[in-house]
């Protein structure tokens, strides 16, 4: 790996870490419009064409969803082990999600004035399972849990198929155990498209949540006027934070975690500690000859762009690149992790200690796997329970309510120029 001393670095180096596989989604969506534009024209027929076109696999109208025979097929298919994985993936991750639940509020603001807060579901989802690098029934996971904890009626499962028109028989499984309603072999820009506008044989949704690539996130974009969509979870990212105790296989272990997802993954080290970014460096050599070769050359391709070993001067000045950066899977590996954590600002989740592996959110701990990337989470955070909600707001005021507020609210509303504002008060007391 690189080794980067950060105050000796050219600053173009260190903004193209910082930048990461962020992609210029404007020029995606340009290529994505055209797609979503057929899709929503000639529904099925378009859909069906580009399942062809961008997987490979020949179906029909009728064969886009998947059946009930082929999900008992997929249980047949799926390993015990596999299984047993999913449902201890499953407990868990119901285990935290509920406990998101937001509460109702009820607020008595004066004598007969009330005002309360509803915490209601959206009434349909649909989740999106990418499949471009591989097959993700993890994801299926951590979407459909959240949202039949918040009580979505109507949840849709789409997915790219194999070229052989099937569905990963792991990722069916793993929706059916969470009772998601439909699932359908699509993926891709298409896919949202049906999502949002609906074909002859797909309801649309109200929500759509799920990580993709750059395609998908463009099409989520330019459906977020018809649909409420999540984060933009864009290429995978993990950043270890640690300093001159921390053990280097672990953390030459947690690097390659996030790096081997894709060439514009990331995976860095921010450490005050020459001498652990070497012995770090060694590691990871050593480690990447054990991985598939596709493993290896998205690892030897994001490494020549953002993936490093960055070196401060100060552990102080380490904290200040990781709140910069911003990560989507954070690892603290320091002397005193628990007073560390207490110095980030900005990350999407956060590994806590030597023992506390990224993959260990990643599956089956209990938080949600689908994050913030690209720095967002400066500002947001990762998809949960409330993506799945509404929270509308009642007011209810009696004749000595209104009575009350009248002054203020007429003074306000003529103010502003809304007579007819004002006047709506005015007449409940007319003679």
């Amino acid at each position: 790996m690189r080794i980067i001393e950060l105050d000796k670095a050219p600053a173009e180096v260190i903004q193209t870490i910082l930048r990461r596989g962020m992609r210029d989604i404007e020029s995606f969506m340009e290529k994505v419009k055209p797609i979503m534009k057929d899709v929503q024209s000639r529904g099925n027929q378009a859909l069906v064409e580009y399942i062809k076109k961008f997987d490979g696999a020949d179906l029909k109208a009728d064969e886009l969803r998947v059946s009930k025979e082929e999900i008992e097929e997929a249980y047949r298919l799926v390993d015990s082990h596999v299984l047993k994985a999913l449902k201890i993936m499953t407990r868990n991750v119901k285990l935290f999600h509920k406990r998101q639940l937001p509460k109702a509020i009820k607020v008595k603001i004066s004598r007969g004035v009330e005002a309360r807060r509803l915490v209601v579901p959206i009434e349909s989802a649909g989740l999106y399972v990418p499949g471009g690098k591989g097959r993700f029934p993890s994801v299926a996971v951590h979407l459909a849990v959240p949202a039949k904890i918040a009580g979505v009626r109507r949840t849709v499962l789409c997915s790219p198929p194999m070229s052989n028109g099937k569905l990963d028989p792991a990722t069916i499984v793993a929706a059916d155990m969470q009772g998601v309603d439909e699932i359908y072999k699509m993926g891709g820009a298409h896919a949202i498209a049906a999502l949002a506008y609906g074909t002859e044989t797909i309801k649309p949704v109200l929500c759509i949540a799920g990580p993709g690539g750059p395609y998908v996130t463009a099409a989520k974009m330019l459906v977020q006027h018809i649909v409420k969509t999540d984060l933009p979870a864009g290429p995978s990212e993990g950043l270890v934070l640690a300093d001159s105790s921390a053990n280097p296989k672990f953390v030459a272990a947690d690097i390659l975690n996030e790096a081997e997802h894709g060439p514009d993954s990331a995976g860095v080290l921010v450490t005050d500690s020459m001498e652990l970014a070497k012995a770090v460096d060694g590691y990871v050599s050593e480690m990447i000859n054990s991985l598939s070769e596709m493993r290896r050359n998205f690892i030897n391709e994001n490494m020549q762009k953002y993936s490093a070993i960055i070196v401060t001067k100060s552990f102080e000045e380490s904290v200040k690149f990781v709140n910069d950066y911003a990560v989507e899977h954070l690892v603290i590996q320091t002397k005193d992790p628990e007073k560390t954590l207490k110095m980030i600002k900005n990350a999407g989740t956060i590994c806590v200690g030597a023992y506390s592996p990224i993959s260990g959110g990643n599956y089956v701990v209990g938080p949600n796997h689908v994050l913030p990337t690209g720095g967002t989470a400066k500002w947001t955070s990762g998809l949960d329970v409330e993506t799945f909600l509404k929270k509308p707001t009642v007011e209810k005021l009696s004749r000595q309510g209104l009575v009350s507020l009248r002054e203020p609210l007429v003074t306000i509303a003529e103010y502003e120029g809304f007579p007819a504002h004002a006047n709506s008060v005015k007449i409940r007391f007319e003679k």
